[in-house]
Formats: structure tokens, C-alpha cells, sequence
């Protein structure tokens, strides 16, 4: 895995990086996966276990993809209003909406982080590390199914990424981090 640019979806505020296995970004691929209802489907049937949790309430696949649907489009709305916001109002930035990944792991630099969908419960997740207060880099996303990201392959994997990214801006010289703009 090598992060091949980081792209500015919210200019001063809220990016995404790009891995070179990938031919988008991970915020533009999370919200174009969770639009595809070929590979919603796809995912809920293979993750029909998961689904069928009585958490989720015994949820069919069609409701999944639907939900689903209509979250990430409140979801992308949201994070993308909180972050041009937030560049203006102190109290409402991207903080608000991301939330430390692991509970009580508050770190100083380069924190971990993970925001949940607006239709509760929501299984939908961007995983980002936070910069500042108003300045995240979003290095994945995923739809979580179960209580914690140890127990499914693509979740490990987005684990990996968060570390793989923090790792990465760790090493980078904050003068010499480019970003590239979207028009």
C-alpha cells in the first residue's frame, strides 16, 4: 500500500488520500460504494450474518441497501457542510462529528478517528486522522456490522490504513505535505 496523493475535499479543512491501489480517493470510493446497489447487495449478502444480528433488527437486504443509501447521502452532506462551516464558526467543526476510534484513546498528534453515519444506529463509518480541530484526512471508510472491527477482514484492513496514513503524515514534513485540489 502507498498513499499516491491527498486531495482536498474541503479546502482548509477536510481531505482524503488516495492509495495506489485505488483509482479514487477514499472519501469519493467510500460514498460511491455506498450508492452501488449491485455492490450493496453484494456486501450484505455476504455479510448476511452480520445483518441479521438482533441489533440490526432482523433488516432485510433490500432495507439494508436502502438504508444505507439514504445515510451516506445525509452522511456526505454532513461532512461536507460541518467542514466549510467549521472553517468559520469554532464551535461547529469536523470535531463534532469525529469522534476518537478507540473509547478513552484520546492522543495529542495525528489522532485516530472515526465518524458514524446520521441515521442511528448507522453502520456507516469514515475513519480520518485528525490534525486539528477543523483539519482531518480521511484514509478510509466501511460499513461496520459488527461491535468491533477485529472480527471482519475489510475492517482489519481499514485498521491497517489508519496506521498506515498516521504513519505517513507522521513522517512528512507539514511544509512539504501537498495537497491536491478537486474543481
Amino acid at each position: 500500500m502507498k498513499i499516491i496523493n491527498t486531495f482536498a475535499i474541503v479546502k482548509d479543512s477536510l481531505y482524503s488520500v488516495q492509495y495506489d491501489t485505488e483509482l479514487l480517493n477514499e472519501f469519493a470510493k467510500c460514498f460511491e460504494l455506498w450508492n452501488d446497489p449491485i455492490y450493496l447487495r453484494e456486501f450484505f449478502e455476504e455479510h448476511k450474518e452480520d445483518l441479521n444480528n438482533k441489533f440490526w433488527n432482523g433488516i432485510t437486504i433490500e432495507e439494508a441497501i436502502i438504508k444505507t443509501k439514504e445515510d451516506a447521502r445525509l452522511f456526505e452532506e454532513e461532512l461536507l457542510y460541518i467542514a466549510e462551516t467549521g472553517k468559520t464558526e469554532r464551535l461547529e467543526t469536523l470535531s463534532a462529528l469525529f469522534e476518537p476510534l478507540s473509547e478513552g484513546v484520546i492522543e495529542e498528534n495525528l489522532e485516530k478517528d472515526k465518524a458514524k453515519g446520521i441515521k442511528r444506529p448507522s453502520w456507516l463509518r469514515i475513519y480520518a486522522i485528525r490534525i486539528e480541530a477543523n483539519l482531518f484526512v480521511v484514509c478510509g471508510g466501511a460499513i461496520k456490522l459488527t461491535r468491533t472491527m477485529n472480527e471482519r477482514d475489510h475492517l482489519i484492513l481499514e485498521l491497517d490504513k489508519l496506521e498506515f496514513t498516521r504513519k505517513y503524515l507522521q513522517d512528512e514534513d507539514g511544509e512539504n505535505l501537498e495537497f491536491v485540489e478537486l474543481n
